[in-house]
This record gives C-alpha cells, structure tokens and sequence, in this order.
C-alpha cells in the first residue's frame, strides 16, 4: 500500500469524504456491490463514461489506488470505522532464552550467570528442598505406620 500524502495526512479524518458527491457515493455504493460501469449506468440511466469519470473523480478525493478501495473506505466510512495505514514494522518479541544452570557444564566450563537469574535459581532450590523435607517427613511416617512403629 503506498504511503499517504502529506495533504491526507494533516486532513482532518472525514475532509475527502465529506468532499465526495451524492452521485458519487451512490455509483461507489454500486461498486461495492461488484457491479460494472456498465451495470451501474443502465440502474442510474447515465453512460458508462459518465460513470467511470465520477468514480474517478470519486477514487482521487478520498486517495484510493483502485474504485473498489476508495468504495471499501467509503462504506467503512459511513459504518464509523477509522483507517489506520499498517505500521512499518511488526512487534518485535524477545525470543525465549532457557534459564542457564547455576554450576558449570561442559557447554560452559565458567559459570556466568547474572544476579537475576541467581535469584531465580535460589527461589527454585530452597521451594525444591522444602518440598522434599515435606515429602520425605510424610515418607518417613508412612514407613512407621507400615511397620507399626508410633508415629512422632
């Protein structure tokens, strides 16, 4: 899509459409239907020619490339929806990078991990050490209960 002209773009949002004519909205109404010139005129009882030269007409105020564009803005116009020109470049999204291990491996022989992830690291093993002083309690007490000793 070509980028808008500097008049369009200081132009308040609705100043090309409001510049159309009532003949010309009901021919590109037409278009967006995918009616021919031809079509159209015999409905409108006018010469194709003359139908072609007020979509024209039509297609250069509002700055569309081709009449079924500028028929498109002008319905989307009249249902109250604003058009924003695509921006240059998508959202650039950081891509996932593993947490290292916090002791060195034979990737890397020196261990340079940042002080972000040695907190996450020391979140992880003093939840993973609790659990297992948990589960190794409840271990111990169903062994005792197993083998008829009282439980503590």
């Amino acid at each position: 899509m070509k980028p808008p002209a500097r008049d369009e773009i200081d132009a308040r949002p609705g100043e090309p459409f409001d510049r159309v004519s009532q003949r010309q909205r009901i021919y590109l109404r037409h278009v967006a239907r995918n009616l021919s010139s031809k079509e159209i005129a015999e409905i409108e009882g006018v010469s194709a020619r003359a139908v072609d030269k007020q979509l024209y007409l039509a297609k250069t105020l509002i700055g569309a490339a081709t009449r079924a564009d500028a028929a498109r803005r002008l319905i989307a116009h009249e249902e109250g929806v604003e058009s924003f020109y695509p921006a240059n470049a998508l959202p650039v999204q950081e891509p996932f990078r593993p947490l290292p291990l916090p002791v060195p491996s034979r990737r890397m022989s020196v261990n340079l991990i940042k002080a972000r992830e040695v907190l996450i690291w020391s979140a992880i093993i003093g939840i993973a050490i609790t659990i297992g002083l948990a589960v190794a309690a409840m271990l111990i007490n169903a062994l005792m209960i197993l083998f008829g000793a009282k439980p503590v």
